[in-house]
């Protein structure tokens, strides 16, 4: 009687480790596997984890970011659930473009939704060089002038 309950004791005992994932967790790999894909110029893989009436809008405002952008850091400075389905996520950006020595830095917040998975709905500069997020159009401006990238994606 003893073999076979210390047996099935020993089985179970990893189980009883292993938390729930919750909202929160879920939408932080989420997050973090988006950026991740980001920082390394993997678009086909950040792109999955954008709304779907959202990724033409994105990909045109990430557009840049194959030639113009050269994404040096990027980390998540802050996530908070705003309701059970939906989160901001700050993200924090320091880049150059390829041809200069100057570096930029930009704070972006990225509003998540969860509709059968988190996904990105909205993302905006909060703060720093706006450049990050301009349309390709709006990267032409002359200099001293910055175009808003508070539009959404």
């Amino acid at each position: 009687m003893r073999r076979p309950l210390a047996l099935l004791l020993l089985a179970l005992a990893p189980l009883g480790c292993v938390m729930p994932n919750t909202p929160t967790d879920k939408l932080m790999d989420a997050a973090y596997d988006h950026n991740t894909a980001l920082r390394f110029g993997r678009m086909d893989l950040a792109r999955e984890h954008v709304a779907a009436s959202a990724r033409d809008a994105w990909a045109k405002r990430h557009a840049s970011w194959r030639d113009r952008v050269r994404v040096l850091d990027l980390e998540l400075a802050d996530v908070r659930m705003k309701t059970r389905d939906e989160a901001e996520v700050h993200v924090r950006v320091e880049w150059q473009r390829p041809d200069e020595a100057e570096l930029r830095t930009t704070e972006l917040v990225q509003k998540w939704r969860n509709a059968s998975g988190w996904h990105v709905a909205t993302e905006e500069c909060a703060s720093g060089d706006t450049a990050l997020l301009d349309r390709p159009a709006d990267t032409d401006t002359p200099e001293g002038e910055t175009g808003s990238a508070k539009d959404g994606l």
